[in-house]
């Protein structure tokens, strides 16, 4: 059984309350319009050729032959009631799939949402982002129409045309045939059609998730297109892109183009063979009118449901189509999770360490290699190396976006995997060297490092962090609006927050890539102390890259092809020569950008 249905039959269940009260209203709807034609019967026979009336409605009435006009106003008032009827079930059912259908997709979204914010960094190194949004906004707004397609269309079409052919049987069981006939070439021209449709539907949507993911790319990078003047080239990319999407489109609108078409020939050689050999038989005298009127509306009653169900297919297809693209993220399974057994400690000191750890990210090719050494409370580690050592692999070990191949990585002598991801992460804060922001103010995303804390909060943690000022020169202070990802803002004005963000967030353990990469000299002065406070208790872990910022460290690791190939103090691995002190004289030489 595949994962994704039997997530969808879960949320329906949790809306089988309404899924159930809508079809009982669909299905008193369909018995409504089984019953609609049936006061048609009795106008024609017993009201316009004066017909004596079946028993029981003679008994009914107490029937005498004068009594014509009171049957016309009888047989009228329940024509109208059965509309009203119909009418209000109608509503009712179509109010309760669509409620329940918001819902689902309100479910779906949300679980979706937090699988894909719990997939490891590198499942959305290698996604498209534009392409996962079409999935979570368009496809996931499919199962909406999935709801209401079956509950409002389908489920009462399909029983209105099991309660017409059941019925016209009971009456003239070799006339219903004839009637019939045209549902086998109905099913089968519906399913082939379908099929066909849902193939191109398929093919559609993927060149529209290419499109959107293209076009959410070339926005995204827009300052680069602008400085390169690739306007017209990256027009020209898009261009092409639609293209494809069109050609699909415009297949699978003739597609459906040409199913209705055929559904109405159908349709109307069927009601053109009925009516032909009904009146015959009227004629014979085999027949009533009223039943020929009856069968004639029951044959208008079978194509209203089979044009609604055709119309329903390519809803259906889209449907069909959306829920294998969500079904392909939600079999993506993340491989950084909490252990069955992982237990919270009580408290966390901030002994980390790393104990002969082996990792690559490819088999055979390790980026870390016999890796091995400790961060203790209230002392710094400063790692240190070219570009491609190593670096940013340890600090993604740290806060377990991965886990090592061999060795392992303990958290006050604990393995890492034996933690709650929550736990860890809370105790283990990792500052980015481009201090990605969120859409808001610049004190939420302050207020972001610790869950409840609030503008206050914000505000102390800024002024410990000794970026108080900064902040407070913005045209808007702590309230100045941050646009996506901190565009808005200086490199500078990002790290600050960044590091107030990291002060509020009151970790054991700290990382920091480079926080003082993006600071001008002055800046930099009154955030290395605030650092200092920050750091003073905690265990740190700096990733170097100007390596004039680590020269108080208590230790350096300097690695070269994953392997820590010397460490020291700044002054005894000078002392030593080597690997750092040939980086250090080429930095004094020609300052480095960061990594």
């Amino acid at each position: 059984m595949s994962a994704m249905p039997w997530r969808l039959r879960r949320y329906l269940g949790v809306e089988r309350r309404r899924i159930l009260l809508g079809s009982l209203a669909m299905a008193a709807r369909a018995s409504v319009l089984v019953l609609l034609p049936w006061p048609l019967k009795y106008l024609v026979n017993v009201v316009m050729f004066g017909k004596s009336p079946p028993h029981w409605l003679a008994h009914l009435l107490g029937w005498a032959p004068s009594d014509r006009f009171l049957l016309l106003n009888l047989l009228s008032a329940v024509m109208l009631a059965l509309a009203l009827a119909d009418s209000l079930l109608d509503y009712l059912g179509n109010r309760l799939f669509l409620e329940a259908g918001q819902r689902v997709v309100f479910s779906v979204r949300q679980d979706l949402f937090g699988h894909l914010a719990r997939l490891p960094p590198a499942f959305h190194r290698a996604r498209r982002g534009g392409e996962l949004m079409s999935r979570l906004s368009e496809d996931v707004g499919r199962m909406k129409d999935l709801v209401t397609v079956v509950g409002t269309a389908l489920l009462p079409h399909m029983l209105t045309l099991l309660g017409i052919v059941a019925t016209m049987l009971v009456v003239d069981w070799r006339y219903a045939l004839l009637a019939t006939a045209i549902l086998p070439p109905l099913i089968f021209v519906s399913r082939h059609w379908s099929l066909r449709l849902r193939h191109q539907l398929r093919s559609l949507r993927m060149q529209d998730g290419e499109l959107w993911a293209m076009a959410q790319e070339v926005l995204a990078v827009l300052p680069l297109v602008q400085a390169c003047a690739r306007e017209p080239h990256e027009l020209g990319r898009f261009v092409r892109r639609a293209a494809h999407s069109l050609r699909s489109g415009m297949v699978t609108s003739h597609t459906q183009s040409q199913f209705a078409p055929l559904i109405n020939l159908l349709i109307g050689l069927g009601a053109a063979t009925v009516a032909w050999y009904g009146t015959r038989r009227v004629i014979a005298g085999t027949l009533t009118p009223g039943d020929l009127m009856l069968f004639l509306a029951y044959l208008r009653g079978m194509v209203t449901p089979a044009r609604q169900i055709a119309k329903a297919a390519p809803v259906l297809g889209r449907a069909s189509v959306a829920l294998e693209r969500i079904r392909e993220l939600f079999a993506e399974h993340a491989a950084i999770a909490d252990a069955p057994d992982a237990t919270a400690p009580e408290r966390c000191i901030g002994h980390l360490e790393f104990r002969g750890v082996r990792f690559g990210y490819a088999a055979g090719a390790p980026t870390l290699e016999d890796l091995s050494f400790a961060l203790e409370p209230g002392r710094k580690v400063a790692l240190v190396g070219p570009s491609g050592a190593g670096k940013s692999t340890i600090a993604a070990l740290a806060v377990r976006f991965a886990d090592p191949d061999a060795g392992a990585v303990l958290l006050d002598g604990q393995d890492l995997r034996g933690l709650p991801l929550g736990f860890l992460r809370s105790h283990v804060a990792l500052m980015l060297q481009d201090a990605p922001l969120l859409h808001g103010t610049v004190w939420e995303n302050i207020a972001y490092g610790r869950p409840g804390a609030d503008r206050a909060d914000a505000i102390r943690a800024a002024v410990a962090a000794g970026v108080d000022p900064i902040i407070r020169a913005l045209p808007a202070g702590y309230d100045q609006p941050v646009a996506e990802r901190g565009a808005t803002l200086s490199g500078g004005q990002r790290q600050c927050i960044a590091i107030a963000r990291i002060t509020l967030a009151e970790a054991r353990v700290v990382i920091l890539d480079e926080p003082s990469s993006s600071l001008d000299a002055a800046t930099e002065q009154g955030v290395a102390a605030a650092l200092a406070r920050l750091t003073a208790t905690r265990s740190t872990l700096v990733i170097a890259h100007r390596l004039a910022t680590i020269r108080d460290a208590d230790q350096i690791l300097v690695l070269e092809r994953g392997r820590i190939v010397q460490r020291g103090t700044h002054s005894s691995l000078l002392r030593e020569g080597g690997l750092y002190a040939r980086l250090l004289q080429a930095q004094e030489r020609t300052p480095v950008a960061a990594e």
